[in-house]
């Protein structure tokens, strides 16, 4: 796309260490520091892409509060600390309509753009936990429909991705690996979801090859939430019975 790239962050450490890797690749890349429920914040992030580079063409907001203390307590709605609740808005919600907010201006004075939200699969199936964070992911749902119909006409598109479960580098510190067997073992490719599928998607909504896509969900789940809950135990079912060598 030889797209120009701010990185921002709540650690400005983080996001330089992103940037100094594009940059040496030949790319041209930025690193800003934000807080996204800061509005004041996000503004000067906004404000600081424009210094630099002239003008914001695409926003892809995905900043989430994953960090151990929102995995330890984002439970079931009868156990829910309401602070959680909150800091979930806050980080997964609140900040992506503020990031919204703010390039916004710029691209309808262009009449061009194109915004892109990180929701989750989290967000359209119910799960026996993560409550707060699966609201929010649903939720940035219908904010890309809300946004499409806003401002559609004046030349800004808007979608979501609905991103499966990309198992992290240090899985095995966050989340047993039993569970982490059983999200995989569900996927209906016969890999693990990395980062750069993710990316692949994002890039091209964000891109004129999808000029024609606005107001969607996008599912990027390697076919996770396209069968049966019971698929698996059929298999095994099946397998067991001597029925079929799946």
């Amino acid at each position: 796309m030889g797209a120009k790239v701010v990185i921002a962050d709540i650690s400005i450490d983080a996001a330089r260490k992103v940037a100094e890797g594009l940059n040496s690749d030949g790319l041209e890349a930025h690193a800003v520091q934000v807080d996204v429920v800061d509005e004041a914040s996000v503004k000067a992030m906004v404000d600081e892409a424009k210094d630099v580079f002239g003008r914001v063409d695409i926003l892809y907001a995905n900043a989430a509060a994953l960090d151990l203390e929102m995995q330890q307590h984002d439970r079931d709605v009868i156990s829910m600390d309401p602070e959680i609740w909150d800091r979930a808005m806050a980080v997964n919600l609140k900040g992506a309509m503020l990031c919204c907010k703010h390039v916004l201006p710029d691209m309808l004075e262009r009449k061009a753009g194109s915004i892109v939200l990180a929701s989750s699969g989290m967000g359209f199936q119910g799960e026996i936990t993560r409550s707060a964070y699966a609201a929010s992911k649903a939720a940035l749902m219908m904010l890309a429909k809300s946004l499409a119909a806003q401002y559609g006409k004046r030349g800004v598109r808007a979608n979501a991705v609905q991103i499966g479960y990309l198992p992290p580098q240090d899985a095995s510190k966050s989340t047993l690996p039993e569970v982490v067997d059983i999200l995989v073992r569900h996927n209906l490719v016969p890999y693990k979801l990395e980062p750069r599928h993710i990316a692949d998607v994002v890039a091209f909504l964000a891109s004129d090859a999808a000029s024609a896509i606005t107001g969607q969900t996008i599912v990027a789940d390697g076919g996770f939430s396209a069968h049966t809950p019971t698929m698996n135990d059929m298999i095994n079912f099946m397998s067991r019975s001597g029925l079929n060598e799946m």
